[in-house]
C-alpha cells in the first residue's frame, strides 16, 4: 500500500503533518476523520518526491486558461479525464506543455488524484487552482470548478495586462527625459562654456547647475556609474529579502495613485481567492492559508497571516478584518453582514465584483490621472534646460546694449 503525506487540522486550529499507509485519499480522509482532524492537504509521497524534479517547468499563463477551458468542454461532455487530458495533448503545438500534460496523465493512469498530479508543476499551477481542483474532486464538482478557475484566470490576466499597458505610458516618458537630460548636459553645455567663460559675467543658477553636472559627468562619469550599478544591484539585493520585500512593497502601497491601484487589486484578489475557496467548502484557516499564498504584496501576506490567528484564537472573520489598516470598511461590512445572515458566499461575490470594476475604472484612468504629473515634470525639465542657455545670452545682450 502506498504511503500518504498529509497535512490537517485539529479541533482547537492546530495544523498538523504526518504521513499514513492507506489503499487510497479516500481511506486517508476516512482515517483523519476517524481520528478528529480536518484535511486540508494529502499527496502521495511518490508525487511528493517527484515534484522538485518537475516543479520548474514554466508555461505561458494563456496556455494553462486554454487548457482549463478544454478539459472543462469535455468533461462536461462526458468525456473520461484520461481520454480528455490525451486529447488537449494533441490539439497543443507547445512541447513543453505537451511534456507536462503526458506526465499529469501518466499521473492519473497510476492512480494518483488529478489534484496531486497538478501539484508537481506549482509554477505552472497556482496553490488556488490545485487546491479548487482537489475540493472540487471530493466533491463531485470538478468541472464546475473548471469552470469558475477559467473565468478567474481570465480576469487576473486581463488585470495585469491593463496595468502593464497603463504603465507603458509614463516609463517611455520618464526614459525620454532622462535621454534628452543626459544628452543636454554631455554635449549641447559644453558648447556654450567657452562663451560664457569669455563673457565674464556671473552665470544664473540653473546654468552653473548645468555646468557643474557636466564636469562631475565628464571627470568621473565610470565612477558614478559604478556607484550607480553598485546601488542598483544592493537594492536588488535587499528587496529579495524578506524584510526588504516588506519594505518595498509597503513603499509601493504609498505611492500617490499607484499605491491605491495596488490596494484595489490586492483586495479584489483577496475576495475572489477567498470567494472560490469558500464556495467549495474549504475550511475558513485553510483557506487563509492559500489567501497567504496567492498574494503577491507582502505587506498583505503578512496582514492575513496575523488576521488568520485572530481568527484561530475565535474572533469573526470580519473583526480581525477590521483590526488591519489594509482592508477598507466597504469589504469589512459586506463580510460582516455576510457572517451574520449566513450568505457570505453572495457578499464575497459582491465585493469581488465591486473591485473587479474598480480596478478596471482605476487602470482605464491611469493615464488621464498621471498625465498632469508627467506634463508638469515634462515642462519643469525643459524650463531648467532652456533658462541654463537663454539666462546667461540675454545677460550678454543687455550688456552689449
Amino acid at each position: 500500500m502506498p504511503n500518504f503525506v498529509y497535512k490537517a487540522v485539529t479541533d482547537d486550529g492546530r495544523v498538523v503533518q504526518d504521513e499514513i499507509v492507506a489503499p487510497s485519499e479516500a481511506e486517508v480522509i476516512t482515517q483523519l476523520q476517524k481520528l478528529r482532524l480536518t484535511p486540508v492537504e494529502i499527496q502521495s509521497k511518490q508525487s511528493a518526491g517527484k515534484q522538485k524534479a518537475s516543479s520548474r517547468k514554466k508555461v505561458n499563463p494563456k496556455t494553462v486558461i486554454l487548457f482549463t477551458k478544454q478539459l472543462y468542454t469535455l468533461l462536461r461532455a462526458g468525456v473520461p479525464i484520461l481520454v480528455s487530458l490525451n486529447a488537449i495533448k494533441e490539439q497543443n503545438n507547445d512541447p513543453a506543455f505537451q511534456s507536462l500534460v503526458d506526465q499529469i496523465a501518466e499521473e492519473v493512469e497510476q492512480g494518483n488524484s488529478f489534484s496531486n498530479a497538478l501539484a508537481q508543476f506549482p509554477r505552472v499551477f497556482p496553490v488556488l487552482y490545485i487546491n479548487s481542483v482537489k475540493v472540487g474532486e471530493m466533491s463531485g464538482t470538478l468541472e464546475e470548478t473548471l469552470l469558475y478557475l477559467h473565468k478567474y484566470l481570465e480576469e487576473e490576466l486581463e488585470i495585469r495586462q491593463n496595468v502593464k499597458k497603463a504603465m507603458r505610458y509614463p516609463m517611455l516618458v520618464i526614459s525620454g527625459l532622462i535621454i534628452a537630460f543626459v544628452i543636454f548636459t554631455t554635449f549641447v553645455i559644453p558648447k556654450f562654456i567657452p562663451i560664457f567663460q569669455a563673457s565674464g559675467l556671473e552665470l544664473p543658477l540653473p546654468t552653473r547647475v548645468m555646468i557643474g553636472l557636466y564636469y562631475l559627468i565628464s571627470s568621473y562619469g565610470l565612477i558614478l556609474l559604478a556607484a550607480l550599478v553598485g546601488l542598483i544591484i544592493a537594492l536588488v539585493l535587499y528587496v529579495r529579502t524578506p524584510a526588504g520585500r516588506y519594505q518595498y512593497h509597503k513603499f509601493l502601497l504609498k505611492m500617490p495613485i499607484f499605491g491605491e491601484l495596488i490596494k484595489k487589486v490586492s483586495i479584489s484578489r483577496f475576495a475572489k481567492v477567498f470567494h472560490t475557496m469558500n464556495r467549495t467548502g474549504i475550511p475558513v484557516v485553510k483557506a487563509f492559508e492559500t489567501l497567504q499564498e496567492t498574494m503577491e504584496n507582502e505587506v498583505y501576506k503578512r496582514e492575513l497571516s496575523m488576521i488568520l490567528e485572530r481568527i484561530k484564537e475565535g474572533e469573526r472573520i470580519a473583526t480581525a478584518l477590521r483590526k488591519s489598516p489594509y482592508f477598507t470598511p466597504f469589504i469589512v461590512e459586506m463580510i460582516s453582514i455576510g457572517e451574520k445572515s449566513g450568505a457570505l458566499d453572495d457578499m464575497l461575490e459582491s465585493v469581488s465584483s465591486y473591485y473587479d470594476m474598480e480596478v478596471g475604472e482605476t487602470v482605464k484612468n491611469m493615464t488621464s490621472l498621471i498625465e498632469p504629473i508627467v506634463s508638469v515634470a515634462l515642462g519643469g525639465m525643459v524650463l531648467i534646460l532652456a533658462l541654463a542657455i537663454f539666462l546667461p545670452m540675454w545677460d550678454m545682450m543687455s550688456m552689449v546694449q
